[in-house]
């Protein structure tokens, strides 16, 4: 029922805050009781894509795009098998260069007119809001490449990064001044690509993935290390959106951390459900919207039988490399978008001395592309 009504939203192309029906007259319109849309509807809201709410305007809302919950379940995975840095950096790299090239090819006037109009709009801003308008900036320059896999892709890097900031343990000055010099290189990246300079762009997307691969490389989570507190508390203070605003995604990633500190392994048990709830002092209700993401991506199931309580259980690749397979062919993803990325791909995992979860991963999505 989740993928049906998944489905008629993307059908109907229906825009971030349409109001989809009332819960009452779409189990009637879709011949299901109310509990099991409920159910449905628990799936779509744990992945971000749809909203519910109450009161006399309420009902269910189109809340954002499957493309970022694609993009969250893959760095989920990414960071949960440890990615090295090295295979990050040579991915990243590679993907930033053909995605700034493609850019630079196809870059018309006026969308350079519109990118140096954004640049000049972003400068002078408060530190934080500034980094904002670059990051949106750099979204906008990849996404010029026309190519829906590198796009995928680059989101799920950057997610990556973007959860690698809130857990790094840099000290603060080094930490804000990273930021600073992200900000330059967006800049120089940009001018890069407005003068149509190749050279300029390219060493530019270099410089920006050494920066993502030290947040990588200085994550709680790429060590495996335990969260104090104040780590992710001056992510919170510094950039406010990158907080949880909802009491499931509070828990979800205390799950996470608690798997990622503790290492646990495959086979162990995080507890039952009614434990899980007492120790994160929320309803059972929000507990399992919080679970919802890790149990698509693989991460946990409910133990049957003898296996009693939540396990930890080893990520499926062939289940996220379908989802991402559909996401894809959402977006229009052609085999001439994917040949020069599986060449690519190829030469980099070719490179690596060591196994390659990313690169493998990539490669398997793009099999039947």
């Amino acid at each position: 029922m989740a993928r049906e009504l998944e489905d008629r939203i993307l059908a109907a192309k229906w825009p971030i805050g349409h109001q989809i029906g009332r819960e009452a007259d779409l189990a009637i319109g879709m011949g299901v009781s109310r509990w099991t849309l409920r159910e449905a509807v628990r799936i779509l809201e744990s992945s971000g894509f749809v909203q519910s709410r109450k009161g006399a305007k309420g009902g269910l809302f189109v809340a954002s795009s499957p493309h970022d919950f694609t993009c969250k379940m893959l760095s989920n995975y990414f960071e949960f098998v440890q990615v090295s840095g090295r295979e990050f950096a040579e991915v990243d790299m590679a993907l930033g260069r053909m995605a700034i090239e493609r850019t630079i090819e196809t870059l018309t006037a006026d969308r350079a007119a519109a990118l140096r109009t954004r640049l000049d709009a972003a400068s002078g801003l408060p530190l934080a809001k500034e980094l904002e308008a670059m990051g949106d900036i750099h979204e906008a320059m990849i996404g010029a490449s026309g190519n829906p896999i590198i796009i995928l892709f680059q989101g799920a890097l950057n997610r990556m990064t973007f959860d690698a900031c809130i857990y790094s343990d840099l000290d603060d000055d080094t930490w804000h001044g990273s930021f600073g010099a992200m900000i330059d290189i967006i800049r120089t990246m940009t001018l890069g690509v407005v003068e149509k300079d190749m050279g300029k762009a390219r060493a530019a997307v270099d410089d920006f993935t050494a920066i993502c691969r030290r947040f990588l490389e200085t994550s709680a989570f790429y060590h495996r290390k335990p969260v104090m507190t104040a780590t992710p508390q001056r992510a919170y203070d510094f950039f406010p959106p990158s907080r949880p605003t909802k009491k499931a995604d509070h828990v979800e990633r205390a799950v996470r951390e608690m798997i990622f500190e503790e290492d646990r392994p495959v086979g162990t048990s995080l507890g039952s459900e009614k434990e899980l709830a007492a120790r994160f002092q929320v309803g059972r209700w929000v507990l399992r919207e919080a679970l919802r993401s890790l149990e698509q991506l693989g991460v946990i199931e409910m133990g049957r039988g003898g296996r009693s309580g939540l396990l930890v259980v080893s990520p499926d690749p062939a289940a996220l490399a379908e989802a991402c397979r559909r996401q894809l062919r959402r977006e229009r993803a052609r085999r001439s978008h994917a040949a020069p990325v599986r060449t690519k791909l190829h030469e980099l995992a070719a490179k690596l001395d060591r196994p390659s979860p990313a690169i493998d991963l990539f490669q398997r999505v793009l099999a039947k592309v």
